[in-house]
């Protein structure tokens, strides 16, 4: 019996994605059917898990992926909600209606097509700093603490930094590569957030 047909006779159930849209459970009207229901929790618009899943950082990335243009990485707030979860200070199931898709992409890459809901910065040093939970490309965990602490208010940021900590981030080297930018926005009121998360850290 050939490989090919063997797959085809195979009795096992498909595999189940990590990340559920419409296109996995026969379109839109069978997608809004189980999302009324509770069989379904949602991510993000048209991405969702089972209820009982227990999602990570790979389930958030996939459910974001179609967000990210090419040459692009999830970055600042939203790469630390894939990251960990969290945004805004608390734990967030799902990325929150209304808050724009933050990317990064570095220089002598062209800019995405600016569109509602999305936020694209440039962003120097970039290609070290990546990692890639279930293939979507995400800032590393201390490049991610870095972008939080300079674009959050530190009062916001500082928890989401903590919860960063929790999930791989070393915020002493965070303030490192911080200092090692030549030209950094907010560098002070960054160093301020880290130095208060890692105190918090430290009791």
């Amino acid at each position: 019996m050939s490989s090919s047909l063997a797959a085809l006779l195979d009795p096992r159930p498909a595999p189940v994605p990590l990340v559920v849209t419409p296109a996995h459970v026969g379109g839109p009207v069978a997608w809004s059917d189980l999302m009324r229901s509770g069989a379904l929790t949602e991510l993000y618009d048209g991405a969702a898990v089972g209820p009982a899943s227990a999602v990570d950082a790979r389930h958030r990335a996939l459910a974001l992926a179609p967000e990210v243009p090419a040459s692009c990485v999830l970055a600042a707030a939203t790469a630390a909600w894939v990251h960990t979860g969290v945004y805004d200070g608390a734990v967030t199931p799902a990325w929150p209606a209304g808050a724009p898709v933050e990317v990064a992409y570095s220089p002598g890459r062209r800019c995405p097509v600016p569109r509602p809901g999305r936020v694209a910065r440039r962003a120097p040093g970039l290609a070290a700093d990546i990692v890639r939970p279930a293939g979507v490309p995400v800032t590393s965990p201390d490049r991610t603490a870095v972008d939080v602490a300079r674009t959050v208010p530190t009062e916001a940021a500082v928890p989401v930094l903590v919860a960063l900590a929790g999930h791989g981030a070393d915020l002493g080297r965070a303030a490192r590569l911080l200092d090692r930018r030549a030209r950094v926005v907010g560098r002070p009121a960054a160093h301020r957030a880290l130095a208060a998360a890692r105190a918090l850290l430290e009791r």
